[in-house]
């Protein structure tokens, strides 16, 4: 008898497999994580009841990348604009939104990065005109309280 002898994957490893697989991992990376060999994982990712849990991962991932990418979006707020984090947000929840649609065999949407900067500028505009109006408006109290002190 050569090598090891061969033992197909427990239940643990073959939820891994699928997680794995569903991800978008390599056979060679997911043999390598789970400490076994490509080709036992080749065998089981041919088996039909792997298939089946792999699409069900996908479709479950997808849902927590959709969701993720709903969480990244909402949390923008104007306070996020003005500390400049808005285009790490933007650019998670868009890789999230494109693997979660990519998961469910959905092409990426097409939108225009030009048209989004277009926004987020007018926003920060926004703010920049709604603060000045309120340091104007403060100003002219100060001013009124100042000439009743005199």
């Amino acid at each position: 008898m050569k090598g090891k002898p061969k033992t197909p994957p427990n239940t643990e490893e073959r939820a891994r497999i699928a997680t794995m697989a569903a991800a978008g991992l390599s056979q060679n990376k997911i043999a390598k994580n789970i400490g076994r060999s490509r080709h036992m994982v080749k065998n089981a990712l041919a088996e039909p009841a792997m298939k089946l849990a792999i699409q069900d991962e996908k479709a479950e991932l997808s849902v927590l990348y959709k969701d993720k990418a709903r969480a990244v979006l909402m949390s923008i707020d104007d306070e996020t604009i003005a500390k400049g984090n808005l285009l790490q947000k933007a650019t998670s929840s868009a890789i999230l939104l494109d693997k979660s649609l990519l998961l469910t065999g959905d092409g990426p949407p097409i939108f225009n990065i030009a048209i989004l900067m277009d926004v987020v500028e007018a926003l920060r505009d926004r703010k920049a005109d709604q603060q000045a109006a309120l340091q104007t408006t403060i100003r002219a109290r100060m001013q009124i309280v100042e000439g009743t002190t005199e």
